[in-house]
């Protein structure tokens, strides 16, 4: 089996793309996944529909639906889950809880059509898994002759979003850490440092945390953090049904100028888009992840459920006073308190996670390109050098709720609903099936997609000036 960074070392070079290509528009896959050559087109769309999410070999990384539904929920409940409350200030009560669900069906829907694509894609090149990037890339190849050429920019246009979305995660983690020290500190024992300066203080044990290079080490605390981030959010949740407002002190339907904010950050919680495909590679049964009641569908409507429980009812215990992250709205007692260093350690030890996703990337360029004796230096400078980059451009935004939006609006938006109606309507082309329905349905995809991405963005980018 070919992996994917074999994949992407055999086919950098032009000649053996030209190559592939003029095999592939000359050839049709065979039933078991082989090529035959001398055919044009593609497989008609029920003999490939037909061999979709077989089974795979059972591996010492196979997890099952049980393992996949907790990780798919646990990769979308970060940070994000506890501005939700200020969201729906932007957008009112009722229309903020209306708004989430279509938001939601369309990420899903979004996040089926890269899942469909995938199996394409790795039925037509003969490969049994496959990341995202790889999919725009063989989605591109499979596309019509003028843009067939262009897989490899494509693939890496998707990379450079998930390197976004990724750093982006680092630094919203910088300013939520902050935000959350320096309020515990001044409500407990009337301590004031600025905020710039607690991210300074930060950095040094999320350099000493981010040295780690193996995962098998943080797994631990990681599993650690993940429970008592849960049990922390519960008893959040508790004091919202614990202190609720009469409906009429709050905005039942905001204004459409902060629609905009609302769509960013409700886009920035869904950030468990990028761990998609690598559980789904993972399933001995992938069909079992995207049935109508599998992995896919059951977790994001348990996720719909605690995003629309946490926002909705955030915003009418706190109202209109909602902070940037709901923890800042919680009591002065220092049982409440405590919860801010919970969820302060939580995130700490989440940002090596986030982290590892583009350092992965850069340690296998740096060991291709880089002499051997220098591995080492390289990826020891690389790590500390992302981390104060990511330090910088947080000093430079410390508005927690604006960071959010600006990132959700931007690379969020992309991975999650830009990107795949463009891959299905390659992969359609492919199978011979741009039928006018295919055609509306991706079209309206696409325009949703895109008046979120510029509204958003520009919203998020003109208040952060605004700021300064």
């Amino acid at each position: 089996m070919i992996n994917d960074e074999a994949m992407s070392l055999s086919t950098d070079d032009p000649r053996v793309e030209n190559a592939v290509r003029n095999l592939r528009a000359n050839s049709i896959e065979t039933v078991d996944g082989a090529i035959a050559p001398g055919v044009g087109g593609g497989l008609p769309a029920h003999n490939e529909e037909s061999h979709l999410f077989s089974d795979r070999a059972a591996t010492a990384n196979t997890i099952g639906p049980e393992v996949a539904f907790i990780h798919m929920i646990k990769a979308m409940l970060g940070t994000g889950l506890l501005s939700l409350p200020l969201a729906f200030k932007h957008s009112g009560l009722y229309l903020g809880l209306i708004l989430l669900v279509v938001i939601c069906v369309v990420c899903l829907y979004c996040m089926r059509l890269v899942v469909f694509a995938a199996h394409f894609v790795c039925r037509r090149n003969g490969r049994e898994v496959i990341d995202y990037a790889n999919i725009m890339r063989g989605a591109i190849e499979a596309g019509p002759a003028w843009i067939s050429h262009r897989g490899y920019f494509f693939k890496q246009l998707i990379n450079v979003n998930m390197f976004i979305a990724q750093l982006g995660f680092c630094c919203v983690y910088f300013v939520f850490i902050a935000d959350n020290l320096q309020d515990f500190f001044v409500q407990t024992v009337n301590f004031h440092i600025p905020k710039s300066v607690w991210m300074l203080l930060i950095a040094f044990p999320i350099l000493g945390i981010c040295s780690i290079r193996k995962l098998s080490v943080l797994a631990p605390f990681a599993m650690a953090a993940n429970f008592i981030y849960l049990c922390a959010v519960a008893i959040v949740v508790y004091f919202f049904f614990t202190h609720l407002q009469p409906v009429t002190n709050v905005t039942k339907f905001g204004s459409i100028r902060d629609l905009p904010l609302f769509f960013g950050t409700v886009m920035f919680a869904f950030e468990g888009v990028c761990v998609i495909m690598p559980l789904e590679n993972r399933m001995e049964r992938p069909q079992v992840f995207i049935a109508w009641n599998g992995v896919l569908n059951s977790s994001c409507l348990v996720v719909l459920t605690i995003f629309a429980v946490v926002g909705f009812y955030g915003y009418l215990a706190v109202g209109d006073a909602v902070a940037d992250t709901v923890t800042l709205n919680l009591p002065n007692t220092l049982f409440y308190q405590l919860l801010k260093i919970m969820f302060v350690l939580c995130v700490m030890v989440s940002y090596p996670l986030q982290f590892y996703v583009p350092m992965e990337r850069i340690e296998k360029y740096i060991t291709r390109k880089a002499p051997a004796e220098k591995h080492i230096r390289y990826i020891y400078a690389a790590r500390f050098g992302i981390v104060i980059a990511t330090l910088c451009i947080a000093e430079l935004v410390p508005h927690l709720a604006l960071f959010i939006a600006l990132i959700g609006a931007v690379a969020c938006t992309s991975l999650a609903l830009l990107f795949p109606p463009i891959i299905d309507l390659l992969v359609c082309y492919a199978q011979n099936r741009l039928t006018p329905q295919v055609w509306l349905i991706n079209g309206f995809m696409l325009l949703f997609a895109v008046i979120g991405f510029i509204t958003g963005t520009y919203s998020a980018l003109s208040d952060i000036v605004a700021t300064f």
